[in-house]
């Protein structure tokens, strides 16, 4: 006689734990509510690009233009050439920017291997 119940609790716990891991598993739930909402990649992206003169946009390289979440990362690096780490959110084309290097200009010297002959 124990012995079935025994089963039963055991299944009913089972199937408990099934679903809440599926609830957990879902993107809306209350207990994932930390996470940035708007992210929606979690790999970090590193781009080339210009920072547009008033720090708000970040053209790349092929000329996709996204705007910039957090501008205030970029704030001095306005109109340069840069190279940012970012979460990249394609649906809204928005950027979260994680870290950012300022690109060195090249400036020819008569020293450089291109002028001697």
């Amino acid at each position: 006689m124990t012995r079935p119940i025994a089963t039963s609790m055991v299944i009913v716990a089972l199937m408990v734990g099934v679903a809440l891991a599926q609830e957990q598993g879902k993107p809306n739930s209350p207990s994932q509510d930390h996470r940035q909402s708007w992210a929606a990649s979690t790999k970090a992206l590193t781009v080339s690009g210009k920072v547009s003169d008033d720090g708000k946009r970040f053209i790349t390289d092929i000329d996709t233009e996204w705007a910039i979440n957090n501008a205030d990362a970029l704030k001095g690096r306005e109109g340069r050439l840069v190279t940012i780490k970012c979460y990249v959110d394609p649906d809204k084309n928005r950027i979260q920017v994680l870290s950012v290097k300022t690109d060195a200009q090249y400036t020819a010297m008569h020293g450089d291997s291109a002028f001697r002959r």
